[in-house]
């Protein structure tokens, strides 16, 4: 784990890397490769909000006092048609290593399934090679970047019910902002995206990216995959993003994306400047600034901005990152749409905890909430609701 001391408005901020190395994403299409064997990326892009059935919803069963340990699901249940290990090997037996009361997953005394303690997450000494510094003095969060968070999440299939569940009555949001690469996809048209950000958006965490079961492809990938099948157009792509980068890196090295010659930029910048504490006026100024050197050379590009998603709140890396989501939600305009992530972030915080939707438990999605990233921003060209 890199770490950058930046001194920001006087005070000593750690800009923590997203990832161990600083890894660049690499434009190498994935998408047939080991992942078939696995699961079906059709079922998988299904919205969540709408679908009949929800397909491996990944749960980390936490164990918290007395109590036995559980995960909660999204939605209430009306059947549970599979418990699996994350890398949908073992099949766990309902009644044997667990059963479901309402929205959650619980296990039994005689499971086989692993789980945390709440103390295994934040502890007060340092745990050599699996910790990261918490936002409690004194404290100290689990963090890999390897299999240690995968390990111990399940992957529940089951069918929503979905008879009186405000969640239902909610819908991922459409765009009217994007006319030219709208138009382009309505005609069949060649269309070029380029994904500009930090190791949210290289895929860090997703199982493709640590090339381990299920090898779902990342959330820019199914993206991608999206567009291609649903207008039926020769969309290509270039993913430029480096894990631990920020918006000042971005600028700086606008140049790599006006040589891809976008159609359409995708820019996800906001974690590591979030947790370096970058104010949120000079965030907004770089974000605004990498668009204008694109047009003045790509007078028809247009873009889809990220709002980031939130850290965790028990890591050091969580500061400034919902704060930066006002001022970007106003950089919203003709040619310029908004994937508003910290908004559903928060809100699937509501139901689940942090460690069902993370990789590396301070600030990565793991597969499920990476799906919710391709989700967002497929419904701005779709109304997939």
């Amino acid at each position: 784990m890199l770490s950058q001391k930046l001194i920001v408005g006087g005070v000593l901020a750690f800009a923590l890397s997203a990832t161990s190395l600083r890894v660049a994403a690499q434009t190498i299409d994935t998408l047939d490769r080991h992942w078939p064997a696995y699961i079906n990326l059709d079922q998988y892009m299904q919205p969540f909000l709408m679908a009949d059935t929800i397909y491996n919803e990944l749960v980390m069963p936490l164990k918290d006092g007395h109590a036995a340990p559980s995960g909660s699901l999204l939605f209430p249940v009306r059947s549970v048609l599979s418990v699996r290990d994350a890398y949908l090997d073992i099949v766990y037996e309902e009644g044997k290593d667990w059963i479901w009361e309402g929205q959650r997953i619980v296990l039994t005394d005689s499971s086989r399934i692993p789980y945390w303690d709440s103390c295994d997450l934040v502890y007060n000494e340092v745990k050599e090679g699996i910790s990261q510094p918490g936002s409690a003095p004194g404290t100290y969060v689990l963090f890999s970047e390897g299999e240690l968070i995968r390990s111990k999440q399940l992957a529940v299939t089951y069918i929503p019910d979905r008879r009186g569940n405000e969640a239902a009555k909610r819908l991922l949001p459409t765009t009217d902002r994007l006319t030219y690469t709208t138009g382009k996809l309505a005609a069949s048209e060649r269309l070029h995206v380029v994904f500009w950000g930090n190791s949210i958006e290289t895929g860090a965490n997703s199982s493709g990216f640590q090339h381990v079961p299920p090898f779902m492809p990342n959330w820019t990938e199914l993206f991608v995959r999206q567009l291609r099948q649903h207008f039926s157009a020769a969309v290509s792509y270039d993913n430029l993003a480096v894990g631990g980068k920020m918006a000042a890196w971005g600028l700086e090295n606008i140049e790599q994306v006006i040589a891809k010659q976008p159609d359409l930029v995708v820019i996800g910048f906001g974690m590591n400047d979030g947790s370096a504490g970058v104010p949120v006026d000079i965030f907004a100024k770089q974000i605004q600034a990498m668009m204008d050197a694109i047009r003045k050379q790509r007078p028809t590009c247009e873009f889809v901005v990220i709002t980031p998603m939130l850290a965790n709140p028990k890591a050091i890396q969580n500061r400034m990152q919902e704060a930066y989501r006002p001022a970007l939600l106003a950089l919203e305009g003709v040619g310029v749409a908004i994937a508003d992530m910290t908004y559903w972030h928060k809100w699937l915080l509501t139901h689940k905890s942090y460690q069902d939707m993370t990789g590396n438990n301070i600030n990565h999605p793991n597969d499920y909430l990476s799906r919710w990233y391709a989700q967002v921003l497929t419904a701005l060209f779709m109304e997939s609701n």
